[in-house]
């Protein structure tokens, strides 16, 4: 009766090695202090102090008005509206909306930029070799 679903139909298919993405809503007035790892969506409006890294290449971080982060970031692709104190690195693209303000070096691949948007810092293009230099480095750096 409650069960009008197909049973043979998995919305999580981990033998394939493909898994469900999730949207994550961090609310204005929550503050979190350590590291995060997402998949999928994670969208801010409350503050973050320490990294956060994207696990897939499709995965978005998105940074409302009211969205602050303290750290690195290393996702595939940003839309930022808020404020960041620390390098980003995306592998993607980088939206920086009007109300941005950004005090750290971004390395892109693509990014966008709105009238009004603040970065205090380098913007950094990155291509295909200097994105592996960069993770053979950060691998050797972990052992």
């Amino acid at each position: 009766m409650f069960n009008s679903k197909d049973n043979n139909t998995k919305s999580n298919n981990t033998s394939t090695g493909n898994t469900k993405k999730g949207h994550t809503l961090l609310g204005e007035g929550t503050t979190i202090n350590g590291d995060i790892s997402f998949n999928g969506m994670l969208i801010l409006d409350g503050t973050i102090t320490g990294s956060i890294t994207g696990s897939q290449n499709d995965d978005v971080l998105t940074i409302s008005e009211s969205g602050l982060i303290e750290g690195k970031i290393n996702v595939a692709n940003i839309v930022v509206n808020g404020k960041i104190k620390g390098d980003i690195s995306s592998s993607g693209k980088v939206e920086v909306a009007s109300k941005a303000n950004i005090e750290g070096n971004v390395y892109y691949r693509t990014i966008e930029m709105n009238t009004g948007s603040r970065i205090n810092g380098q913007l950094i293009y990155q291509d295909d070799k200097k994105n592996s230099k960069i993770a053979n480095i950060e691998d050797k750096k972990s052992k």
